[in-house]
């Protein structure tokens, strides 16, 4: 299975160094699953990281984060395709996306692969997300 992080996952687990998250993570990889980062969240976190006071420190702490992760996907042409169709479905819905959300999801689903956040309620107007929820405080998923 792929499982692709959201930014909000990244930041909690380079911040707060979550053991359970981090466990989590490492037994889905024992397991044979593939955990990786869009080249959205990526841009997501470096440019968070650029913001900082102490850029350096913070763009070490995101390389050595996505060191431990299987691959940082580049978002194609499947990917835009899928967004193109998630944002004319949200237009006919009368429904306004955050855009990055949108486009991380369709990067998701054009991969098959689940997306794993800290909030659901980001993504809940996509329809065919493959989500988990990682229980904040528990390093739980819900619906693995």
């Amino acid at each position: 299975m792929l499982i692709l992080l959201s930014p909000d996952i990244c930041r909690h687990i380079i911040l707060t160094q979550d053991q359970t998250a981090l466990e989590l993570l490492e037994n889905w990889t024992a397991r044979g699953d593939e955990i990786l980062l869009s080249a959205i969240t990526y841009a997501e976190l470096v440019a968070g990281a650029l913001q900082t006071a102490d850029k350096e420190k913070h763009m070490a702490l995101v390389a050595a984060f996505c060191e431990r992760l299987d691959a940082i996907v580049p978002w194609d042409e499947a990917a835009v395709d899928k967004y193109t169709e998630i944002q004319l479905q949200a237009l006919a819905e009368g429904i306004v996306t955050n855009m990055n959300n949108a486009m991380l999801a369709a990067h998701a689903i054009s991969l098959d692969a689940r997306l794993l956040c800290m909030n659901s309620k980001s993504f809940a107007a996509i329809a065919g997300l493959d989500l988990l929820e990682l229980a904040q405080n528990s390093g739980k998923s819900e619906g693995d």
